[in-house]
């Protein structure tokens, strides 16, 4: 079983672990559960008025908090294959959908 704590977002770091979803006042999912954030995230977060995060106190059966980055950077290469799924092999949209997840990947660090 994790644990969880509650964190102010003004006080969450980098490379820190969701516990649970963050959703807005309206019940919308913002970030997902195992999410490991960004700086970007939390900015973003604190400019919606999220006040209170629940995030991973501790890992347990070797999980580390490499293994949740490693599994974010699958998930977002994942997430980009879908949505490149038509787009054909050309070089052009080789070149774009590796600009694009450079960039992705690159708030993930």
């Amino acid at each position: 079983m994790t644990r969880f704590r509650a964190v102010p977002v003004d006080e969450a770091r980098a490379g820190t672990v969701l516990h649970d979803d963050v959703r807005d006042a309206a019940g919308n999912v913002l970030l997902a559960r195992a999410t490991v954030l960004d700086g970007a995230m939390l900015r973003a977060l604190a400019r919606r008025g999220v006040a209170t995060l629940l995030v991973v106190a501790d890992v347990h059966h070797g999980d580390t908090a490499q293994d949740h980055l490693a599994a974010e950077r699958a998930r977002v290469r994942a997430r980009l294959a879908y949505l490149c799924r038509h787009a054909g092999d050309g070089p052009a949209n080789g070149k774009l959908r590796l600009v694009v997840e450079q960039y992705r990947l690159a708030g993930l660090s």
